[in-house]
């Protein structure tokens, strides 16, 4: 959509949802326009009062009486979801005997990256825990991740108890999340990491190289609560 293109709502519209700064500059001024009430998804870096509710997170640092501060980004992984995805991939997912470490890979986003020699150590790191413990690993990468950092995972790991979705057929990210003894993430995605800790297991963040003030802040938030394990430079905090 560009810039000058009208926006129409339909008729019986009763309430605006905007999302993220520039979303939120356009609820507003909608807003204005239509007199309907307007919900603000994500820190609107404007004034709190061009908005009836605001939903931000704790780590954006904002407060006021029509502020609500949550822990994570808003997502739809839920109980209900997660037990019927546990009964639809366990069977593929799980190895007898064994733990199942979740490895969600993220990828560059301006602010991290993840590029072959961040695979490379990853892939040393998950091979040393197959080696030292009875863990089976699932891996699954994102639209983000890197296709070369990816293969040097797929050739690292090709011999190992570890399996990595292919991007073909049924997509296996829930799977992931409901059968996990444990899940590690990358700390690049606030997305992945939110959906990781609506889950019961134990989660453990994967440094990549760069920096984020919120993004740092929002793992310190559930790190204080013993919610996430952050490493401590290369490999992964302990099982």
């Amino acid at each position: 959509m560009k810039a000058s293109t009208p926006i129409t709502l339909p008729q019986d519209t009763s309430l605006l949802v905007s999302v993220g700064g520039t979303g939120g500059a356009v609820g507003a001024a909608l807003r204005r326009k239509t007199g309907l009430k307007l919900v603000q998804i994500q820190n609107p870096r404007m004034a709190a009062r061009h908005f009836d509710l605001i939903v931000a997170n704790v780590h954006d640092g904002i407060s006021g009486p029509n502020i609500v501060s949550v822990r994570t980004a808003l997502h739809g992984v839920t109980g209900e979801k997660l037990e019927g995805a546990r009964q639809h991939w366990q069977g593929r997912l799980r190895v007898q005997g064994k733990a199942l470490l979740s490895v969600l890979i993220g990828g560059a986003n301006g602010r991290y990256s993840f590029g072959v020699k961040e695979a490379e150590e990853l892939a040393s790191c998950l091979i040393g825990i197959v080696k030292t413990a009875p863990v089976a690993i699932a891996l699954t990468p994102s639209r983000r991740t890197d296709p070369e950092a990816l293969r040097v995972l797929e050739e690292r790991l090709y011999s190992h108890p570890v399996w990595i979705w292919d991007g073909q057929g049924e997509n296996p990210y829930h799977g992931l999340l409901a059968c996990a003894d444990a899940i590690a993430v990358t700390t690049d995605s606030v997305s992945m990491v939110s959906e990781a800790v609506a889950t019961k297991a134990p989660v453990l963040i994967i440094d990549l190289p760069g920096r984020s003030r919120r993004i740092s802040a929002f793992i310190e938030t559930l790190a204080k609560e013993d919610r996430v394990r952050p490493s401590r430079g290369n490999g992964l905090p302990g099982l």
